[in-house]
């Protein structure tokens, strides 16, 4: 039964994200009662530089929360709560007036490409992987500030810290300085084992250690709103505000895999094939992602893939962009598996797992003249299939891997993309019902810190809403694992004729 709307206590989940922000109001039911959503861009003043300005994320958290208050139609005062989550990677460089010294670098970015080989010798081969547990990227805080060391060290030499983009936020709501172990542990400047800051990997990356900021657990209170801040966002002060989560530990918690041995798919711009656990999985080639979770003592490793629905965006807009998805889909529907012996390679923005390649590239192979619009269309759902094939195969032989994942993101939303992952993968797969998950793991964690759940089975149990579930056909798994073998081929052959 729907509470009373003047009676209701709600927590509000905050997140900072690369092209919005947005704001979720979730009462004690678990219902969402308001949401509100306020875009930004982000700036390329060079090749390969993208950046932000840490201000229009506050801005556009202020514009998010109204709004979200507004459809909620709820007084102020039952706010008990307010949680964060937002891009992971991203720096935020601050100076002795905790003032943004320069533009964020986001996640996106890729200025430091050549210094991550360079930073990653620095540190014995076993020491990073029992320590970072990944490879250096770039758009990693680290990374950053490793680039910030070489060519800004005057910039550098003036910060007081060093915060992901969600902490900003929460330093703009209470005057805190601080950081959690999901988004701490995505730095490459944290043990994720021992979940502490590492002077090593920190002196690696040139970083004076004492910016780090001070680490709590994702659902503690690290204070409380302030009244700039109440008075920007139409609540009173004083409302506790926890730690928070960096997106894809949040998104996990807003779907409910918070166990060891629970799994999950996102298929969205790109996609993620993550596993949960109960102790660090680190893939000795560092072909996987291994971050902490928003919960103490889990941790989750994932397979990343940069071509997602963005390969369906592209071939769409090859096609014709007056043409709508579902439109698109439709006739694939009626191609067999295996598109009749084509391929699509989806790597049109180079690759992370299993080749991390930023310069890998796609291609269709097999064309013939009996291939049709919507058996391309086929292969290119099959090629991003196959991608998500790779990360399970890696993640198996990490550690055991469930056969039952729950499915989310904007792909997901087409029940033949889901059907073609369930035989790919030779997996069932589950939706969740609703939107805006990852903000809504950011309101439980508010949940949770304020009592508002009592503990996390119950803000499992409360705020999440499963869907039906898909179960593979064996007939279809089989002529995928043949056409698989054939997939697996097409990299390394690319590859060659390229060098």
């Amino acid at each position: 039964m729907r509470l009373t709307h003047d009676r209701v206590d709600v927590v509000l989940g905050i997140d900072v994200g690369t092209q919005s922000s947005k704001c979720v109001v979730l009462d004690v039911s678990g219902d969402l009662r308001g949401k509100g959503q306020v875009g930004y861009g982000y700036q390329t003043p060079r090749p390969h530089w993208i950046e932000q300005n840490p201000e229009e994320w506050w801005n556009a958290v202020v514009g998010a929360v109204r709004e979200a208050l507004r459809q909620a139609n709820l007084p102020a005062s039952r706010v008990r709560g307010i949680g964060l989550t937002g891009q992971m990677h991203g720096l935020v460089l601050l100076g002795q007036d905790l003032a943004p010294l320069r533009p964020a670098i986001i996640w996106m970015d890729r200025r430091s490409a050549n210094l991550c080989p360079i930073v990653m010798n620095r540190v014995p081969h076993d020491v990073m992987l029992r320590t970072a547990g990944n490879r250096l990227s770039p758009g990693f805080a680290g990374a950053s500030l490793a680039w910030l060391h070489e060519v800004e060290p005057q910039v550098l030499d003036q910060a007081r810290a060093a915060v992901q983009p969600k902490d900003f936020v929460a330093l703009r709501l209470t005057g805190e300085i601080g950081s959690e172990p999901s988004d701490a542990s995505a730095t490459w400047l944290y043990d994720i084992t021992r979940r502490e800051w590492s002077p090593t990997l920190a002196e690696a990356c040139g970083v004076p250690p004492d910016i780090l900021p001070p680490i709590a657990e994702s659902a503690d209170v690290i204070g409380t709103l302030r009244s700039e801040a109440a008075f920007a966002l139409g609540l009173p002060e004083g409302i506790p505000v926890v730690a928070g989560a960096g997106d894809q530990a949040a998104l996990l918690l807003g779907v409910g895999v918070v166990e060891g041995g629970r799994g999950s798919i996102t298929l969205g711009t790109g996609g993620q094939l993550t596993v949960v656990t109960n102790r660090p999985w680190i893939d000795p080639e560092m072909r996987l992602n291994t971050f902490c979770h928003a919960i103490p003592d889990h941790w989750y490793t994932m397979g990343a893939i940069l071509n997602g629905g963005i390969a369906l965006r592209w071939w769409r807009s090859a096609v014709s962009d007056s043409l709508s998805y579902n439109d698109l889909i439709a006739g694939a529907a009626d191609v067999p598996a295996g598109s009749e012996g084509l391929i699509f390679l989806p790597y049109l923005e180079g690759e992370r797992t299993p080749h991390m390649d930023p310069q890998a590239t796609g291609a269709f192979t097999g064309l013939t003249t009996r291939h049709t619009q919507a058996h391309l269309t086929r292969a290119v759902l099959e090629g991003v299939a196959f991608a998500f094939r790779d990360c399970l195969h890696i993640l198996q032989a990490a550690g055991p891997v469930p056969d039952h994942f729950l499915i989310g993101g904007g792909g997901s939303q087409s029940e033949l993309w889901r059907r073609i992952l369930a035989d790919v993968l030779g997996v069932s797969l589950q939706t969740i019902e609703g939107a805006e998950h990852t903000a809504i793991g950011a309101a439980m964690l508010a949940g949770l810190g304020t009592h508002v759940f009592y503990d996390l089975p119950q803000a499992v149990a409360t705020s999440v809403r499963y869907g039906p579930t898909l179960m593979p056909d064996p007939d279809a798994h089989a002529t995928y694992s043949d056409v698989f073998a054939q997939y697996q081929a097409l990299y390394p052959a690319l590859r060659a004729a390229r060098q």
